[in-house]
């Protein structure tokens, strides 16, 4: 049958998994092929895989694997005339008629794959399934432990994805670790609606400004709100007149500016959720840390940091939830929720990433035993996950399945997923 290949991702996934028909292997020129190694995937410039090993009529060969839909690829992609392609022992190919030479004209090995058609029909079968799930229905043939592996590696990659950000925000504070840390801290308090307001908010403010007040709720609330552009009206309360009187002596003497009060994100969020009222929480932490975050870094017990988000708002808020306009009252503390996200999604990822890029592997160790301690977030793809019967015992097991959701599952990506692999092998088989 004709074979409709859109791109090379399944020819280098039957070819790394030797998924394609392996009886009485012959290149093109008549010699016999044993397959040994196939090697492994090159993500850089160069041949598709290397550090392969093959026999052709009993002759070991090493190098490097190149995979094509078309023979006639090879030179369309000029690999006749780049050096770097002439290591290559091995053409492997879907189609064609040519042959395939090397800068100084010596001929290259060409093996035409073949596979099953069920293989086939089980690959069409997940690419175009319209649930972000595609294996869905599948998984009770996978093991407990290859499913637990695979949700470890998703897990460290999650981890070494948000290293590489924190790390650009380290590059953009000259490698301030404090400074880093105040910024990724005051983004999740937008918990991901407000985020890009509160990492402006944050840069608006020298963390050397906040230190000189961190020990005065009203002074740092008259800095966190002025700057957010909260204190620009003429208002009624005089909690907030005396804030604007405040902001006014700091602004001056400070030279600040203030953010314009339109970036922030009222509509369809929960009143609890106002960058009102998440300013007002983070302004008690500040002073209840003292501005020092160190004192996240260096904590080793996970029940401390729960301790030290245990914040709530000042006596105004608790019956505000926009300025001048009173509402019931209402205790608004940092909830349980709450805290696990900024755990989960900021304190661990800086963890893990300080002791990447300091070579110290105690705080690696330390995020990951803090995941494994906290509970799994509760939302639509995690009860997904769960209706399919997947263990989600711990944050550490969610966190890794909704990094495998949001950047495998959802992208169609299943040839690049070892659930993936393992569900068309068994189809296969």
């Amino acid at each position: 049958m004709t074979y409709n290949l859109t791109n090379e991702d399944f020819l280098h996934f039957i070819w790394k998994q030797k998924l394609f028909y392996q009886n009485n292997l012959k290149t093109t020129d008549n010699q016999h092929l044993e397959i040994i190694n196939p090697g492994e995937i090159n993500c850089d410039a160069g041949p598709d895989f290397f550090n392969a090993k093959i026999k052709i009529d009993g002759i070991l060969w090493a190098g490097n694997i190149e995979v094509h839909h078309d023979i006639n690829d090879w030179n369309l992609h000029n690999h006749h005339k780049d050096k770097a392609y002439d290591n290559v022992i091995l053409h492997v190919v879907a189609r064609g008629k040519g042959e395939t030479f090397r800068t100084n004209g010596e001929q290259i090995p060409v093996l035409f794959l073949s596979w099953s058609d069920e293989l086939w029909y089980s690959y069409l079968a997940l690419r175009d399934q319209r649930d972000w799930l595609a294996c869905s229905g599948k998984l009770a043939a996978i093991s407990s432990f290859e499913f637990s592996f695979w949700k470890e590696r998703m897990l460290i990659e999650r981890l070494e994805s948000r290293s590489t950000q924190i790390k650009e925000v380290l590059k953009a504070t000259t490698s301030n670790w404090d400074e880093t840390f105040y910024r990724i801290l005051f983004r999740s308090f937008g918990f991901g609606v407000n985020s890009e307001p509160f990492e402006l908010l944050a840069r608006s403010i020298p963390l050397t400004v906040l230190l000189k007040y961190s020990d005065n709720i009203k002074i740092v609330e008259a800095l966190l709100f002025g700057q957010a552009g909260f204190l620009n009206e003429t208002f009624i309360d005089e909690y907030l007149t005396d804030l604007k009187r405040e902001y006014h002596f700091i602004r001056q003497k400070h030279q600040l500016k203030s953010l314009e009060n339109h970036i922030w994100k009222f509509l369809r969020l929960r009143p609890s959720n106002f960058p009102t009222i998440r300013i007002s929480q983070l302004a008690h932490l500040i002073v209840k840390t003292k501005g020092l975050f160190g004192v996240f870094i260096n904590e080793e017990n996970l029940d401390t940091i729960l301790d030290l988000l245990n914040v709530d708002v000042s006596e105004y808020w608790e019956t505000h939830y926009l300025p001048d306009r009173k509402s019931k009252k209402i205790f608004k503390d940092l909830g349980a929720s709450s805290k696990n996200l900024i755990i989960i999604n900021t304190i661990i990822p800086y963890l893990f990433s300080y002791g990447k890029n300091t070579q110290n592997h105690v705080f690696e160790d330390r995020a990951m035993n803090w995941l494994n301690q906290l509970k799994p977030e509760q939302n639509a793809i995690i009860s997904k996950w769960k209706a399919n019967e997947i263990s989600v015992k711990n944050a550490g097991d969610s966190q890794a399945l909704i990094y495998l959701s949001n950047n495998y599952c959802k992208k169609k990506k299943c040839l690049h997923c070892n659930i993936g692999h393992k569900v068309l092998t068994i189809k296969a088989e």
